[in-house]
């Protein structure tokens, strides 16, 4: 039975890559409303965000088209060498030891530093999908199918 839903779903994932379909059961979605912080007023609803809890299929491919990518990504060196996200044996520490090493060897220079740290937990919200799909193709050289089936 496990080998037959195998198949199936390496069917319907290709299918979904070939014909640049997303199919539009998995962008369903159950839409909760999560208390932001704990201490809010619970009875503010703008204390509240919405959180979506997408089917398990469409995680799978989800999964599946980001490792496909950031194998493409890593295969042509097209991943910026500063970046700590999505990379293998990178993180927020790594991250955290690259700024914290810049400010001691400034400050064993001589010179003087400043920091200036920005909260982008928002910024996926705002992101121009028209900007990201012309950056997909002129700075990564995707085209064709991979990216129709992005857009």
């Amino acid at each position: 039975m496990r080998g037959l839903l195998a198949q199936f779903l390496t069917l319907l994932f290709k299918r979904s890559l070939s014909t640049r379909c997303f199919p539009s059961e998995f962008k369903l979605a159950i839409v909760r409303p999560l208390l932001k912080k704990i201490g809010l007023d619970a009875d503010d609803p703008k204390n509240y965000r919405p959180v979506s809890t997408l089917s398990f299929l469409s995680k799978l491919l989800e999964r599946i088209v980001q490792r496909q990518l950031q194998a493409y990504l890593n295969n042509n060196d097209l991943m910026p060498t500063q970046q700590s996200a999505y990379r293998q044996h990178h993180s927020i520490e790594t991250a955290v030891t690259k700024v914290y090493n810049d400010l001691l060897l400034a400050a064993d220079s001589g010179l003087v530093s400043a920091l200036c740290l920005l909260d982008l937990t928002a910024a996926f919200d705002t992101v121009d999908h028209d900007l990201l799909l012309l950056h997909l193709e002129r700075q990564f050289g995707l085209c064709g199918v991979p990216l129709l089936w992005f857009a």
